[in-house]
Order: structure tokens, then C-alpha cells, then sequence
């Protein structure tokens, strides 16, 4: 069990991880924030323009949860590879007293530091087309914080089974698709045979449960339970995962 101490310095190295690698280069680099918001919201053009506002605001829930699973998991397959193999980052820090989960929560904030923005333009524009309740965020935030940590978890532990850096960059790309934008992430699951498709990714888990909520989509209210215990397990499994499986000392 670890110590009140021993809690408080891991909370430091993940800000101080988060400050260096994340604030620091988004206020040398501002050119970065931008192009952290063009995927998502060029997709959310993309189905305005063919499917009207009404798909409009499906879009924007599918770019939100798509916005979030990037700043973490997708994205952190590729730096953290680059970080292990070309700058032996991760190899200085394994004397140290940081745990593979402080160092994945630090890579992870370090990177919704450039979406934090993008995020802030999918909530006005929410506000502005949806009208969003206030309280509807007290539900929206921890299932947007627990795709979060799945995403980074997976995408940490991915990370160390790579042997190049190229390898880390394709593999986020590809996944980045698979999950984040093939299933029903910017779509309606009930487009599909059966909604139920929805569970095979967080992202489209997510947006489906948002919008559940925030559309009123009648989803099946098995589906929408399935979706918060797969979430939650997904969370547990992958922390676990991160702290048991990866490979926290380098074996090159």
C-alpha cells in the first residue's frame, strides 16, 4: 500500500511530467493546437455538409470523444516510443521512484494539453446548436475522463511492445481509425444491423452513451448500461495492464 508521501510525489511527477513535456512545447510550438483539432473537426464538416445539422450534432459528440481518446491513447503509442527508444526517456526514469502509471498519466496530460483547445471549440459549438444543460456535465466529464485513461492505458502499453519508432507512429494512425472512426463514433449506431456494434471501441462507446444523453437518441437502456460496464472494465483491465504487462525496463 502506498503512502500519503508516496501518493503526493507521484501527483508531482505527473504535473511536472505534464508542464515540461505538454505546456512548455505548446507555448514554443502554438502551431501544434491546431492541428490537433483538424481531424475531428474536419469529419464534423464533412457530415454537415452531406447530412445537415441534424448529423451536425452527432458529429460534434463523435469529434469530442474522438478529441479526448487522441490526446491520450492514440497519440501516446507514438511518443511514448519515440520517448523509450530514440531518447532512452523512459530508461532515465526507471531508477526513479515515478511508476509506469504516474509516467503514462504524465505523457496523457502532457498531451490533452494541445487538445485543450479543440476541446473548448466542440463545447461552444455544442452550446451554440445543442443548448446543453449544465448538469448534463456532471456526466459527461468522468465518462469523458474514463475513455481517457483507457485510451492512454492501452496506448502506454502498446507503446513498449514496439521496436521502432515507425512502427509507434503507424500503429497510432491505424488504430486512431480503427477505433476512432470507423464504428458508430460520428454516426448513429442505429444505422447499423444492431447498435450493439457500438462496444467493440471506448470511442464509439462513449459517443454513443452521449448521445443517449445529450440527444436523447432511444437507444436500448441495455445497450447504454453494457456500454458504462464495458467502459469501466475496459479502465480497469487496461491500468493493470500498463502496471503489470508493460515493458517498464527496456529489454534492448
Amino acid at each position: 500500500m502506498m503512502s500519503l508521501q508516496g501518493i503526493w510525489t507521484q501527483i508531482k511527477s505527473v504535473l511536472v511530467f505534464a508542464w515540461f513535456y505538454g505546456w512548455l512545447a505548446v507555448v514554443r510550438e502554438p502551431f501544434w493546437l491546431v492541428s490537433s483539432l483538424l481531424n475531428p473537426l474536419s469529419i464534423v464538416v464533412i457530415m454537415t455538409v452531406f447530412g445537415g445539422v441534424h448529423y451536425m450534432s452527432f458529429g460534434l459528440l463523435g469529434g469530442l470523444a474522438m478529441a479526448v481518446s487522441s490526446s491520450g491513447g492514440f497519440t501516446i503509442i507514438g511518443d511514448a516510443t519515440y520517448l523509450r527508444l530514440e531518447l532512452k526517456f523512459q530508461s532515465m526514469l526507471i531508477n526513479t521512484r515515478l511508476n509506469p502509471i504516474s509516467y503514462t498519466l504524465g505523457l496523457a496530460l502532457s498531451e490533452l494539453t494541445y487538445a485543450l483547445p479543440g476541446l473548448a471549440v466542440f463545447i461552444i459549438l455544442m452550446q451554440l446548436i445543442m443548448h446543453v444543460p449544465a448538469s448534463l456535465y456532471l456526466l459527461i466529464v468522468p465518462i469523458l475522463t474514463l475513455e481517457w485513461v483507457t485510451a492512454s492505458m492501452l496506448g502506454f502499453t502498446l507503446s513498449t511492445l514496439m521496436n521502432d519508432v515507425r512502427y509507434g507512429w503507424s500503429l497510432s494512425g491505424i488504430l486512431g481509425f480503427l477505433l476512432g472512426t470507423l464504428p458508430p463514433v460520428f454516426y448513429p449506431a442505429y444505422l447499423l444491423p444492431t447498435p450493439y456494434v457500438a462496444l467493440v471501441s471506448p470511442v464509439s462507446i462513449v459517443s454513443t452513451v452521449l448521445q443517449y444523453i445529450v440527444l436523447r437518441v432511444n437507444y436500448p437502456l441495455t445497450l447504454i448500461r453494457l456500454s458504462i460496464i464495458t467502459l469501466l472494465a475496459e479502465t480497469v483491465v487496461f491500468t493493470i495492464l500498463a502496471l503489470r504487462k508493460s515493458r517498464w525496463r527496456s529489454i534492448r
